[in-house]
């Protein structure tokens, strides 16, 4: 080695040297792993703390384990500040279970609420079930009940419709009986006056009543038939009658029409005078409008100048018998 290699190894060895000994220096002033360690323990309870403070549920459910936390958190920053590692590792640790007992501690207690809760909702909904199908029970019932009774009713209706029918077809038959007995007895009496029974009622000519052409008087035969007439109405005093008059065709429509219900009040005038309630008798004239035979021949005519007297049922107004 010559003299100039020499001097540049000297030279070198004299700049390595300091560098050296500085990485040495700094390398003995840094922290150890185990101090680097300690303090990510004793922040990680520190966080976990703040973390569990920050959770209602465990301030409710878990105070006294929270609170326990607390202190531990407390001993390990103390440790930390002493710049204890040994206890820093072993303080945080404790109050990073701690805490996390705290929260399992509340976690459990609001699961136990919140089954609580459940089951309390699934009582109610198993109480509401039940009222309901009680409810719907009793309104089936209270249906069928009243059912059952819009039954009895509906049959006892029926019933009483039924007896109320075969009373009144029995009251009806015997009513028929009765129109049919008086009306073959009221036929045999007026059987002299050629009386016919019609829906309208009994309905007669009296014998042969016949009017001279333009006259309205009576002739000497229709005075009797007209007395006979007034006698059957006195034995019956229930029965009002209708006096129809008519006329042949000879002379003009309102000429006829006035002669027909003049001829009507001559004998309503008789059956008056003969004792007859004025207002049991009803008349009204109708002229040519209803013949009975031809008006082509003198007979024919003869036997339209007439009057019809209708003896109406019982209780049947003169007005519904009109003729149109």
């Amino acid at each position: 080695m010559n003299r100039m290699t020499r001097s540049r190894i000297k030279r070198g060895m004299g700049i390595v040297l300091p560098l050296v000994l500085v990485v040495f220096f700094l390398a003995g002033c840094g922290p150890s792993q185990k101090e680097i360690m300690a303090k990510d323990q004793v922040e990680r309870a520190k966080q976990a703390f703040a973390q569990a403070k920050a959770n209602p549920n465990v301030e409710a459910y878990a105070p006294m384990q929270l609170q326990e936390a607390g202190i531990a958190v407390q001993a390990a920053e103390k440790a930390e500040k002493e710049e204890q590692t040994d206890d820093m590792l072993q303080l945080g640790y404790i109050a990073e279970r701690k805490i996390q007992y705290a929260v399992t501690v509340a976690d459990g207690k609001v699961a136990e609420r919140d089954i609580d809760k459940l089951n309390v909702e699934k009582a109610q909904m198993i109480a509401r079930k039940q009222t309901l199908e009680a409810g719907i029970a009793k309104g089936e019932a209270e249906k069928a009940q009243a059912a059952a009774a819009v039954e009895a009713t509906r049959a006892a209706k029926a019933k009483q419709e039924a007896e109320q029918a075969r009373l009144a077809a029995q009251a009806e038959t015997a009513k028929a009986a009765k129109a049919k007995a008086e009306a073959d007895q009221l036929m045999k009496e007026l059987a002299d006056l050629k009386a016919q029974q019609t829906e309208r009622g009994i309905v007669l000519t009296i014998g042969d009543v016949l009017f001279a052409t333009g006259k309205a008087d009576l002739s000497p035969d229709a005075y009797k038939s007209v007395a006979r007439l007034a006698e059957f109405l006195k034995k019956y005093p229930n029965r009002n009658v209708l006096i129809e008059g008519h006329t042949d065709s000879v002379g003009k429509d309102d000429y006829n029409l006035a002669l027909s219900q003049k001829r009507a009040d001559s004998v309503k005038a008789q059956l008056v005078g003969d004792g007859i309630e004025a207002g049991r008798i009803t008349t009204v004239g109708y002229g040519k409008k209803y013949p009975v035979a031809s008006n082509d021949t003198k007979a024919g005519k003869a036997q339209n100048r007439r009057v019809d007297v209708i003896i109406l049922n019982e209780g049947v107004d003169a007005g519904s018998q009109m003729r149109e």
